[in-house]
């Protein structure tokens, strides 16, 4: 939000701002840092005849494994990467080496020393935004996995800045897990008496990242103070920044994006979905691009990650699923490797699964020579009037792709994918983010590959089971519409044109987080 229009928060959809506070607010992370460092250096040295010449600590360890951590998990976190243990001991053990506890409370004991002497230098960037967002009447929370967070913003002066603070005492308190679960930032929202889904998140650190995204938050930011923007976008921040000043709440489109998604959001505790999948058996079909891997520039480099794949194992050891693409069936099975799933490729134009299950379009030794002489005329037109686009040929389509182009090329694009329908008849346009396609002008569609797939294992008529088809694409409206109103459809994130999905996902860290929470879901039936 701009200070400057200062009547705009009347029609916000952001309800709350909720902050770390080590390298977002104060500059107490470099403190964090060094007390860290001297702490393991000195273990090393003590301990050199036990555990050999140790590295001193990196600052790449200090962000794996110690940066937003609760101090004696980050102890344990990083002893664990070296291949050290200790035993636990007790959080009253004296500053020691002899276990976790003890180094932890070393660590605690350094970093107060440097505080009592240095005192605690503030983001100026920051403090001026947070004062300008209080001033529009957005309430504000102090998170921190640090026990020494009260002392800090008192020591800074800006504890009224906050309408809550849940930090390392209050955590250790009440039994809250620390980062990378959610649990301080759901608790900082409900103490707002807030939604998760209607609040923002700013985060310096990894592990906080991915507990912004658990917890279903609107808009994760990145805060990007120690050159670690790669880092904090592949582990759950949606956008990043390297001040303050880059933001501003009131942007439109960053509302539309990340506030007014269409559908009704999905959140750990929605009882509605949750409670009628714990009743009806969801076989789940998948789109690929957008909901499975985040959209690249370039569709080839969209590789799908470990942790997804370990999680669609997972799910296919108890669910049906289906991944239903715009991709050649062949390169979508190649990209996931999971043998237990059914792959239906070319919007459903081919499918094969486990069993046996195979089916490919009659029409289709029509329609592939026809495709053939449209990609030659298609590639050339691209070529000689068009700059960046990129041609996919699948074996069932064309996609002509603009999202590298220059902007007056969407139009050019456009103009020959019409100049081409009217000279092949028989051909239609199909659309998708930043991509338009030449398809054949066949009644055949995700949709009806849901509905082929549901008939030929015997689902559609069970009472006890419900199709949820999942997607983030205009195409994936064909399998929204036909499950409206016998199945869920989920968008992920906003393609931006009107859907016949009911319930949304903000993008695809919140897609594994459903998935992980339906595995749960049935791991305790």
């Amino acid at each position: 939000m701009d200070c400057a229009n200062k009547n705009s928060s009347e029609n916000m959809t952001v309800d709350a701002l909720i902050f770390d506070l080590d390298g977002v607010i104060t500059q107490t992370r470099t403190t964090h840092e060094k007390a860290w460092r001297e702490m393991f250096d000195k273990f090393f040295e003590q301990n050199v005849d036990k555990h050999g010449k140790q590295a001193s600590m990196s600052e790449e360890d200090y962000q794996n494994y110690l940066d937003g951590k609760p101090r004696y998990q980050g102890v344990k976190s990083f002893l664990d990467s070296r291949g050290i243990e200790l035993p636990w001991g007790n959080t009253n053990d004296k500053p020691g080496m002899e276990t976790i506890c003890s180094l932890g409370n070393m660590k605690n004991e350094l970093f107060n020393e440097v505080l009592e002497r240095d005192g605690v230098e503030i983001y100026e960037d920051a403090l001026e935004k947070l004062k300008c967002w209080r001033e529009q009447g957005l309430k504000t929370a102090i998170v921190s996995s640090s026990k020494n967070c009260k002392k800090i913003i008192e020591v800074a002066g800006i504890d009224h800045m906050f309408d809550t603070r849940v930090d390392g005492a209050v955590s250790e308190e009440i039994g809250l897990k620390g980062k990378p679960n959610p649990d301080i930032f759901t608790e900082a929202a409900n103490r707002l008496n807030v939604r998760p889904e209607y609040s923002v998140v700013f985060e310096d650190a990894i592990s906080g990242v991915q507990a912004g995204q658990s917890g279903y938050f609107g808009l994760v930011v990145g805060v990007n103070r120690f050159n670690n923007k790669e880092g904090l976008l592949n582990n759950g921040a949606d956008i990043t920044i390297d001040s303050f000043d880059e933001l501003d709440l009131n942007d439109k489109e960053l509302v539309e994006e990340y506030f007014s998604r269409p559908g009704k959001p999905i959140f750990p505790g929605n009882k509605e979905i949750f409670d009628l999948l714990s009743r009806k058996k969801p076989a789940i079909f998948l789109d690929y691009d957008g909901t499975l891997t985040p959209i690249v520039s370039k569709p080839e480099d969209a590789i799908i990650s470990d942790q997804m794949k370990e999680t669609l194992k997972n799910l296919a050891e108890i669910f049906t699923v289906a991944i239903v693409t715009g991709r050649d069936k062949e390169d979508v099975e190649n990209l996931v490797g999971i043998n237990e799933l059914i792959y239906a490729g070319s919007h459903g134009y081919i499918i094969t699964g486990p069993g046996g299950l195979s089916m490919e379009h009659p029409d289709s030794k029509k329609i592939i020579p026809k495709l053939d002489e449209i990609e030659k005329e298609a590639k050339q037109l691209l070529e000689e009037k068009t700059v960046g686009t990129q041609m996919d040929r699948k074996r069932y389509a064309i996609g002509l792709h603009y999202r590298n182009a220059r902007p007056e090329d969407e139009k050019t694009v456009n103009d020959i994918l019409n100049m081409l329908l009217e000279k092949y008849p028989g051909h239609k346009k199909g659309e998708g983010k930043k991509i338009v396609e030449i398809k054949p002008d066949i009644d055949w569609h995700k949709g009806k590959a849901v509905e082929w797939i549901m008939d030929a294992l015997e689902l559609s008529e069970k009472d006890d089971t419900i199709p949820m088809f999942i997607g983030d694409d205009i195409t994936d409206e064909d399998a929204f519409k036909v499950l409206k109103d016998k199945g869920l459809g989920i968008m992920v994130g906003s393609h931006g044109q009107k859907t016949y999905a009911t319930y949304s996902l903000k993008n695809v860290f919140q897609v594994r987080e459903f998935f992980n929470k339906l595995i749960e879901l049935y791991s305790e039936k």
